[in-house]
């Protein structure tokens, strides 16, 4: 059996060993067409209604606009071909050939932020021909062309801190300005090109030879870039601090499963990032995505959620199951992640879920898939059994604690935009030091004194709520959204898991439906009132269908698991580890 464990791993992990190539595409990047293929960083927007080919006119790439009503002409109902923007200024370039012959006929590039705010620079055709540069800047709209007849034309927009400025060439040298806009300034562009047809009886082909981005500035951009790129690093590691250290730790609580509990964390961890990374790159929900930090940092992410969730079955598994879970759980985490982030099925727009640091998608999904797995891991004989603690596995716990809240901060800003990192780490430091003092008060008032469990754990709840809203909030607002937190998770740990568990019939060992379950659900529907962007439908759609997904998830891999029978003497490191010798 570990024989078929340790292939099976093998086969997951080989093909990542030298074998995606790694791209810069933010920060400078060209592309010729000249493959069968797109590259994988493009994203396509409204394939189902227009075409994209890279065979019907070889070294090139055509855009088929086909014939829409006019009541569609906006941005968000063209044909677009988008990836990620470079940050700090930069241009983008297109070669293309297009012979629009009646109105409303418009092909070119974009750099798009969201649907009210992006530039268009295209050539088409209105009573004349044209190159215009259009925009939508925070719902006002503004167009200015420039008269030519060009067919195969070189178009060029180009955003600096001085705003953004349209151009078109013959020769891809000599350029002629259509317009420049001040005052614009994205926080995080895509980039890439669009084109539309709004006659009912006609089907227009745009032709683009080349696509490049270019870093204005030449080494001072390429130099933000990479130190932007360090500071998502440092803040990765950070990460791997938290899982390895601070959730290990953490859950050595349970005297006699010390060694298991470590053994656990180092082995889901191992597991998980790389088995993340994977289906990632084979476009498993979604589309692929290259090795890069950002990838690094949501594959960190999913563990994350892993181990939140092995909390809950904690020491009523064999090792080798914990592998079996994880297996199940990344493709369940990942099905909810592109549901919730990458428009999965339609639900949930993308980017209109408010979830920065993952109350819902990484919180709330660990929670509830653990409690999914214990109805079915948690026998009659684990019952009677108490998890015996003791002062030194409490004083591990607690430093498994600090060094999450700690390194919380870089937890939440990790997945925020550059401009924001820094008050999401703020607003994580406030509604942690705020959910400390009330997980103090509330202990001390419900138990009449201090139990180190709940310092351990609900003083960590303030960096579960404030996930969702850490990016866009006021620190007044993160202060009282900890003590919040704090106090529900006292009372959760005190009176609410007893009925949970008797409702469930299965033991949550370390009780992340006090630390991480409620704490996510109150962060994931709090950001309704604290981020003034936020759609409450959308907060609460997104808080209901990750509560589904994970109980089903977790309850299927639960079914799965147990298939594989049970510990017979649970919470003790004996039954599977060299003790006698040490």
């Amino acid at each position: 059996m570990l024989f078929l464990y340790i292939l099976f791993i093998g086969l997951i992990c080989f093909p990542l060993i030298g074998g995606t190539k790694t791209s810069h595409a933010s920060e400078l990047f060209e592309d010729e067409f000249d493959s069968s293929t797109l590259e994988n960083l493009w994203t396509i927007i409204r394939e189902n209604q227009s075409d994209i080919s890279l065979s019907e006119n070889p070294g090139h790439l055509r855009i088929i606009s086909k014939a829409e009503d006019l009541w569609q002409i906006n941005v968000n109902n063209k044909i677009k071909l988008l990836r990620r923007g470079p940050h700090g200024d930069f241009e983008i370039v297109t070669k293309m050939t297009y012979d629009p012959k009646d109105k409303f006929q418009q092909a070119g590039i974009i750099i798009y932020e969201d649907e009210e705010n992006y530039v268009m620079l295209t050539r088409q055709k209105d009573d004349v021909h044209n190159v215009a540069m259009s925009r939508s800047i925070s719902k006002t709209e503004g167009s200015k062309s420039s008269a030519t007849s060009l067919t195969t034309i070189y178009l060029k927009l180009t955003k600096s801190s001085e705003g953004l400025s349209g151009a078109f060439s013959i020769n891809g040298e000599s350029w002629t300005t259509v317009d420049h806009i001040s005052g614009i300034h994205f926080k995080h562009p895509q980039v890439g090109l669009v084109g539309y047809n709004a006659q009912q009886k006609t089907t227009v082909n745009a032709d683009f030879d080349l696509f490049k981005i270019c870093a204005v500035g030449g080494e001072a951009a390429s130099a933000v870039e990479e130190l932007l790129e360090v500071s998502k690093y440092g803040k990765s590691i950070h990460i791997m601090a938290m899982l390895m250290v601070g959730f290990g730790f953490l859950m050595v609580f349970v005297k006699k499963y010390g060694w298991g509990s470590v053994t656990a964390t180092y082995i889901a961890v191992s597991f998980v990032i790389p088995y993340y990374m994977f289906l990632k790159s084979k476009g498993l929900f979604g589309e692929a995505a290259e090795f890069q930090i950002d990838r690094l940092i949501l594959a960190e992410f999913c563990a994350a959620s892993m181990l939140i969730a092995m909390g809950a079955y904690l020491g009523r598994l064999k090792m080798s199951q914990y592998i079996i879970a994880a297996i199940l759980f990344v493709p369940s985490y990942m099905f909810n992640e592109w549901i919730m982030l990458d428009h999965g099925m339609g639900l949930i727009p993308k980017g209109k879920l408010i979830d920065t640091g993952g109350s819902i998608v990484i919180h709330q999904f660990g929670a509830y898939f653990g409690l999914g797995v214990i109805m079915k891991m948690t026998t009659k004989e684990d019952f009677p059994k108490s998890i015996d603690s003791d002062k030194i596995s409490n004083q591990y716990s607690m430093l498994g604690s600090m060094v999450l809240w700690i390194f919380w901060p870089s937890f939440c800003a990790a997945a925020a935009e550059a401009s924001q990192m820094v008050t999401a780490a703020i607003n994580t430091i406030l509604s942690l030091c705020a959910a400390t003092i009330s997980t103090y008060l509330a202990t001390t008032l419900l138990r009449k004194k201090i139990v180190i469990e709940d310092m351990a754990n609900a003083a960590l709840a303030g960096g579960v709520a404030i996930g969702s809203s850490c990016a866009m909030t006021t620190p007044k607002a993160s202060l009282i959204l900890g003590f919040i937190a704090g106090i529900l998770s006292v009372i959760g740990f005190a009176i609410i898991q007893p009925r949970v568990q008797k409702i469930i019939k299965g033991i949550d060992t370390c009780g992340v439906h006090n630390l991480h379950g409620m704490p996510g659900i109150l962060g994931g529907l709090a950001a309704i009132f604290m981020v003034g962007s936020a759609v409450p439908g959308l907060q609460i759609k997104g808080v209901v269908i990750t509560l589904i997904v994970a109980a089903i998830t977790g309850l299927a891999t639960g079914t799965v698991v147990s298939m594989f029978g049970h510990r017979k003497d649970s919470y003790n490191d004996e039954e599977e580890f060299v003790v006698g010798a040490h």
